[in-house]
């Protein structure tokens, strides 16, 4: 393949195939939920803490991951995280209980975060740096495709065949993207140098200077109030909700879920460019923040109902976990170039970590007889404390940080207006 911008197209392709299934097996308990909690006897709290392990994998391998893609390339790391992400789902498809079916998440989360690192530094090698935002955006956009086919689609689908058959489908398709990316990723383009030498004090060092910035904290607690509430939400509860609490079919309640995954993925998009075009972020974040309170807030106290109603809601904390590309985009600026890659690995680490923690909370307030409204009520308080941390970021003006920042406790009010 000669014709570099061609391979680049290709190898994208390819991993974004990886990412576009690994998002596919972390929305999908929330459609199978009924046919899997028939099947392997589980009530929410065993179904909650079955789809979390999904997340908590994620989570603790999101850091190392990053560090095996920079030492071995993305093309032999995603290799083996899409053949791991096969592997899970055989698992899962194949399990006679909850407890072995535990594998299958286990597998696809760990598989996935090795995707994740993977695909975002493939396109810093490839794409120029004034696209990444663009590439990073529609990338997104794409994988959260993923997930909108593990609704509605995957609803049909389960009308017509089992649970297991979907899964086993699944795996296959991991395995044949793990081969596609050996054969035809690359790691960086033909007569590209090779990357320089890693931040001299090591990963630890950069790990603890990550987890000092002080930028990093309101940025997270935002993020989980909009973007993890609503990956727990739209990862399980979201489609039980409607068919317990409202009397909806699973086909028809799983549309609710997919239309706000697909506006979560086209606000992803949307909100990054929109915010660069602006130069601002804190706004951004503000308002995405205070949209998700009041989702949350409709979702456990209004009297809604299934329609314009229950859509609407769905739609707003849909559209208020876009903020995440404006969270990425905001630490990014705020913290030395040294420790920006490791700040962003903890962000997002720390977000599914809450995601992990809410799905079996949720289940287990909706198990205690409490009631779907005071389980939506975790959301909400989650959401609110998101809101009041923005109050404590600062804005980047959508540039990075100054230099002679660098060492120091990095933006403060006076910064921001001399950096302005």
């Amino acid at each position: 393949m000669p014709d570099p911008r061609a391979r680049r197209l290709v190898g994208w392709s390819v991993l974004a195939g990886c990412f576009l299934l690994g998002f596919f097996h972390r929305f999908a308990p929330a459609t199978s939920a009924e046919a899997l909690s028939a099947d392997l006897g589980a009530d929410g709290a065993a179904l909650g803490a079955l789809a979390a392990w999904h997340f908590w994998m994620y989570t603790v391998a999101q850091i190392p991951a990053g560090m095996l893609v920079d030492r071995y390339g993305t093309r032999r790391c995603v290799a083996v995280g899409a053949l791991m992400t096969g592997a899970g789902s055989f698992a899962l498809a194949g399990a006679p209980s909850v407890v072995v079916a535990s594998v299958g998440p286990v597998l696809t989360g760990a598989g996935l975060s090795v995707v994740f690192v993977g695909i975002m530094k493939y396109n810093a090698a490839w794409f120029r740096p004034e696209s990444y935002g663009l590439v990073t955006g529609v990338t997104m956009l794409l994988a959260t495709c993923g997930a909108i086919l593990a609704g509605s689609p995957t609803a049909w689908l389960l009308e017509h065949y089992s649970w297991r058959e979907v899964f086993a489908v699944a795996a296959v398709a991991g395995v044949v993207l793990s081969v596609a990316v050996a054969v035809v990723v690359r790691n960086r383009p033909p007569r590209d140098p090779a990357p320089g030498a890693a931040f001299s004090g090591g990963a630890r060092a950069s790990l603890r200077g990550a987890l000092r910035r002080r930028e990093l904290w309101p940025l997270l607690l935002a993020t989980v109030g909009t973007n993890g509430t609503f990956y727990a939400f739209a990862g399980l509860w979201g489609v039980p909700l409607l068919t317990e609490a409202h009397g909806l079919s699973n086909t028809v309640a799983t549309v609710y879920n997919t239309v706000a995954l697909v506006v979560y993925g086209v606000g992803c998009l949307a909100i990054g460019v929109w915010s660069d075009r602006v130069g601002r972020r804190k706004p951004f974040l503000l308002a995405t923040s205070a949209m998700a309170v009041a989702g949350w807030v409709g979702l456990a106290a209004l009297p809604w109902s299934p329609g314009w109603q229950g859509m609407g809601l769905y739609v707003l904390v849909g559209a208020a976990a876009s903020q995440v590309t404006v969270s990425f985009a905001a630490l990014k600026e705020s913290v030395p170039t040294h420790v920006a890659a490791t700040a962003l690995a903890v962000l997002n680490a720390g977000v599914f970590a809450a995601s992990a923690a809410l799905q079996p909370l949720f289940g287990l307030v909706v198990d205690s007889g409490s009631g779907w409204g005071w389980a939506l009520v975790l959301m909400a308080g989650a959401a609110a404390a998101g809101l009041v941390a923005v109050r404590y970021s600062h804005e980047t003006w959508c540039t990075p940080l100054p230099a002679g920042c660098d060492e120091s406790t990095g933006r403060t009010a006076e910064t921001d207006i001399l950096h302005k």
